[in-house]
C-alpha cells in the first residue's frame, strides 16, 4: 500500500521555520494547509528577502550576546544543543533511513520528519508509536520556544508563525 501524503500542518511548520533562501521563496503551500496558512506564507514570501533572512539569522542562528530563539528542543529540555534527546531523535530518523545535517531536534527538521512519518503511521503500528513519541517531544519544548519568538520577533511574521504552529500542534491527534 502506498504511503499517505505529508501532514499539511506539520509540513507548514517545517516551512515556516526553515531558512528563507531563494528556494524557500518559491516553495508551494502544503496542500490542505488552509487559507490562514496561505496568507501567512504569502506575507512572509512578500517580505524583502534580505530582511526576512536577517531576522531569521538574528532569531535562530546568531545574535549577540545570546541567541533569543534557539530552534532546538534540547536547549529547552536539557539546556544545551545536541543533548541526549537530540541523539534519541536521530536514532528514530536512522530507523527509517533518514539523516539530516541539522541537529535532529531543529523545529523545521523534526516537523518535516513528523509530516512524513504521519503518512507511514496510518499503516504501521510501530511508526504510529514513533510518531506519537516525537509529537510529544515536539509539544514538550515548543511552548517556551514560541514564547521567545513572541518576545523577540521584529517583523511580526515569526510571531504569527508561532501562533499558527501552536494551533496546529494542538489539533494533531
Amino acid at each position: 500500500m502506498p504511503a499517505q501524503a505529508l501532514h499539511p500542518g506539520l509540513r507548514l511548520i517545517s516551512l515556516l521555520f526553515s531558512y528563507p533562501d531563494g528556494q524557500w521563496f518559491s516553495a508551494p503551500l502544503p496542500e490542505g494547509a488552509g487559507a490562514e496558512a496561505a496568507a501567512l506564507l504569502q506575507e512572509m514570501q512578500g517580505i524583502e528577502p534580505t530582511h526576512l533572512e536577517n531576522e531569521y539569522v538574528r532569531l535562530f542562528i546568531n545574535a549577540m550576546p545570546e541567541l533569543p530563539c534557539a530552534p532546538y528542543g534540547s536547549v529547552y529540555l536539557e539546556g544545551s544543543v545536541m543533548g541526549e534527546s537530540t541523539l534519541k531523535i536521530a536514532d528514530i530518523y536512522r530507523k527509517y533511513g533518514m539523516a539530516t545535517i541539522e541537529p535532529a531536534d531543529h523545529i523545521a527538521v523534526e516537523s518535516e520528519f513528523l509530516a512524513w512519518l504521519h503518512g507511514q503511521a496510518a499503516d504501521d503500528a510501530g511508526a504510529r508509536q514513533d510518531f506519537d513519541a516525537l509529537l510529544a517531544h515536539l509539544r514538550q519544548w515548543t511552548g517556551p520556544f514560541f514564547d521567545q519568538m513572541e518576545q523577540h520577533d521584529r517583523l511580526g511574521c515569526y510571531r504569527r508563525s508561532a501562533a499558527a504552529a501552536r494551533t496546529i500542534l494542538l489539533q494533531i491527534d
